[in-house]
């Protein structure tokens, strides 16, 4: 997505459920909400997850 929080915000206000919030745990700008199976879904933003990839190498 363009914009991990702006798509969160969405989901937020959809109901839907996080697993994992952009700003929880270690890496940051990385979500996971379920879908309605309960599969879990990663929000991510390809450019912010390259950053995030070279923070925890």
């Amino acid at each position: 997505v363009p914009d991990v929080n702006v798509a969160c915000d969405r989901f937020e206000s959809l109901g839907v459920e996080f697993v994992k919030r952009p700003n929880d745990g270690s890496m940051k700008g990385i979500a996971f909400v379920k879908d309605p199976d309960d599969y879990w879904v990663e929000i991510f933003a390809p450019v912010d997850l390259k950053n995030v990839i070279l923070e925890h190498t």
